[in-house]
């Protein structure tokens, strides 16, 4: 849906003020009619693990499409040719390829890249790179003395990308851009095909290939765009390496990836904390390459460590700052829409039985809601327009609609200072939505409208303006909703057992073990300087059996751990290694099994959803926990913040499928997957039918009931 924003082409300026312990003024100022690059389009990847969502049960599965692509408006997917096998099913890409489509139609646009080339078609036989063991001529294409582009199989390796493609196109989900080759500079133990930028005595050229692939699609009706090269990094002109070699009439856009920046910054994890490290490189690319003509898109990008850590969500969204300014990024895309264990960049997909999984779930990470600031309220074809900024932490980005009214502002504050903002004074607009993420913080808040303009600490805040709207009669700035009857949650919902940056109190700890004793850390820690220090065994069970940190519950929330649905921790290991986590719960009849291998992150805080489920028997008898334990063969963790989500007023005894409460007078509430209350009201018979909810203003997805009676989860088909 289109965002109504300035109509007229004037300056926007946003004022930031100074209040008592918050940083020196600053000014943001978005200019309408310094228009730049047009976008393409936002998304992420779905490869590998694809069968592992088509084995979802029905219901989560369609919440994981309902999540993937309508909560991010996605526009771009990106895909792998898996046809090197000539035989191999085409049936899980395309289930999920048309449950995008289905969703967002032809909003969503498909790109596929290929890994490798088919094994006959290489000197070692064989897909991924370990099989050419050092030699890495054996991992390019074979050689020939008949080719006409050269001496290697273009033409065959060009032959058989033109009967995939024709075979994906007969399935129906023919890709709108291909790049045949990921990565053609990375000699990987997995699947893959050397390029060099033009051929060589042990390699074959990327510019050849591209000459053969041109020719052969371009005698295709519905031919794709080809982009690429599609680098490793940009870094060391690396990409530009490649550009100089090939014929650039051959390519109708460019590619690259991010995983090293030149310079010395060849760290994944360093450049996502750093994300200025791009700035140059990207700055050169776009210098010679970007136009409206042959967008720039990014097209594959992760910090290579455990996923689900707070600070990743503010680095994302600064990185993606960086490329849609300096960098003129028509498109990004993230590398893990979707991975298996739960463990996401985007999303977390855990199936029952695969795996270590013991049920079916989605895990939404905090740099699904980074890329959410930016995919949800921009849509392709919408321009990136002029902003600057003289506070060096906010870094600023702005997009315009195509008929210029409609203006969505994100603003990152990379530091750790909070900054308040003059509400805009633009005549003839108004602040319509806001939606803010914070770190260590809740995800996608509503903000009332007079806390819009205040941006806390690492924090991501989008302000969407609206021509004609009368901002002194708009009481809040919601997250969007297709919902007219959405109710902001109350302060109920959600119960903090813990947070070290509001008290020092370390005294609810003890152990049952010999373990040393919980102290408070208040040195800064990646961002964080109110902690608990948490000794754990630092050996293996079987040399110091099982020893326990214990936290008891306060008082005034001793029963969350039956009347919450989860909680949250948010951990750092001691160590410079990942230290991961068993936390359950005691107190009651007996220890119960919440998770296992809940993450410490080895170098920023992770946030580590866990089901409260397990509190429950299979009878339905509550255990009654009121303490939580952690345990480990790690030296320990920092914990900086421990709630409880999912919480209403009534006690919530268990989350069951085969439970239905009772329909009564009494007022029920209706929540989201994200624990948003989205409905209340007293259900009937026509608006709950078994399972199935028939509420007229919620959309398709997965849904939980509290009544009077108990709680249920149901679906809205």
């Amino acid at each position: 849906m289109a965002r109504k924003i300035f109509s007229a082409l004037a300056v926007f300026s946003v004022t930031v003020g100074v209040a008592a312990g918050i940083a020196s003024a600053a000014t943001v100022d978005v200019n309408p009619s310094e228009a730049k690059q047009k976008i393409l389009g936002f998304g992420g990847g779905s490869v590998y693990y694809q069968n592992w969502i088509t084995a979802l049960g029905s219901t989560t599965q369609e919440a994981l499409y309902d999540t993937a692509f309508t909560g991010l408006n996605l526009s771009l997917l990106r895909v792998g040719n898996w046809l090197q096998d000539t035989n191999a099913s085409l049936d899980n890409d395309k289930t999920i390829i048309q449950a995008g489509k289905t969703r967002l139609g032809n909003h969503m646009k498909v790109l596929m890249s290929s890994w490798s080339a088919p094994s006959e078609l290489k000197p070692s036989e064989s897909l991924n790179g370990s099989d050419a063991g050092v030699d890495s001529s054996k991992a390019t294409l074979k050689t020939s003395s008949s080719d006409k582009y050269g001496n290697y199989a273009y033409g065959d390796f060009a032959h058989w990308w033109k009967a995939s493609y024709q075979k994906y196109a007969a399935a129906g989900i023919a890709p709108d851009f291909i790049s045949f080759q990921n990565e053609p500079d990375m000699f990987a133990k997995y699947e893959e095909t050397l390029f060099a930028p033009s051929e060589t005595s042990k390699r074959a050229g990327y510019a050849q290939a591209l000459n053969a692939i041109y020719d052969s699609l371009s005698t295709l009706s519905n031919a794709p765009t080809i982009v690429g090269p599609e680098p490793l990094g940009i870094g060391y002109n690396n990409f530009q390496s490649y550009m100089n070699a090939l014929d650039d009439s051959k390519l109708g856009g460019y590619a690259y990836h991010l995983y090293h920046a030149g310079n010395g910054n060849d760290n994944s994890l360093a450049n996502y904390m750093n994300p200025e490290n791009f700035r140059s490189a990207m700055t050169s690319i776009a210098s010679a390459y970007g136009s409206d003509t042959k967008p720039i898109i990014m097209t594959e990008f992760c910090s290579m460590e455990e996923n689900g850590v707070e600070s990743y969500m503010v680095g994302l969204a600064h990185i993606m700052q960086v490329g849609f300014t300096a960098g003129k990024l028509n498109g990004y895309i993230a590398w893990e829409l979707f991975w298996g264990e739960g463990k996401g960049q985007l999303i977390g997909v855990c199936t029952q039985g695969w795996g270590n999984c013991t049920a079916d779930e989605i895990t939404i990470s905090p740099e699904y809601h980074a890329l959410r600031h930016y995919s949800k309220f921009v849509n392709p074809g919408w321009k990136v327009i002029s902003t600057s900024s003289d506070e060096s932490a906010l870094k600023t980005v702005a997009f315009m609609s195509e008929d210029a009214d409609s203006i969505s502002v994100v603003l990152t504050n990379s530091g750790s200072t909070a900054l308040t903002l003059d509400r805009p004074s633009v005549s003839g607009y108004g602040t319509a939505y806001a939606v803010q993420s914070k770190e260590n913080g809740f995800k996608s808040k509503s903000i009332t409208l007079s806390s819009c303009f205040v941006l806390p600490a690492r924090s991501v805040t989008t302000l969407v303006l609206v021509k004609g709207a009368a901002e002194a009669t708009v009481t809040t700035c919601e997250d969007e909703t297709t919902d007219e009857s959405y109710v902001e949650p109350v302060s109920s919902d959600t119960l903090v057992l813990v947070d070290y940056s509001e008290t020092t109190d370390v005294s609810n700890w003890s152990s049952d073990e010999s373990l040393t004793a919980v102290s408070y850390g208040s040195t800064a820690l990646d961002g964080t300087s109110g902690y608990a220090i948490v000794p754990l065994a630092g050996c293996a069970q079987s040399d110091c059996g099982y020893q326990h940190a214990i936290f008891s519950l306060p008082s005034s929330a001793s029963s969350a751990l039956q009347e919450c649905s989860a909680i949250e921790v948010t951990m750092h290991s001691m160590s410079d290694t990942t230290t991961y986590v068993n936390v359950g719960g005691a107190g009651g009849s007996e220890w119960v099994n919440y998770k296992y291998g809940v993450q410490g992150g080895s170098a920023s805080w992770v946030t580590t959803t866990i089901d409260l489920a397990n509190e429950t028997d299979d009878a339905g008898s509550v255990y009654g926990s009121s303490k939580l334990t952690f345990n480990s063969d790690g030296l320990g963790v920092y914990i900086s913040k421990i709630i409880a989500t999912g919480c209403g007023s009534n006690s919530i005894p268990v989350r069951r499928m085969n439970y239905t409460p009772t329909l009564s007078n009494s007022i029920s509430r209706v929540y989201d997957l994200h624990g948003r209350l989205v409905w209340t009201g007293k259900l009937s018979e026509d608006k709950l039918s078994g399972h199935t909810l028939k509420i007229q203003n919620l959309k398709a997805g997965v849904y939980m009931i509290r009544t009077a009676s108990g709680t249920m989860t149901a679906i809205k088909r």
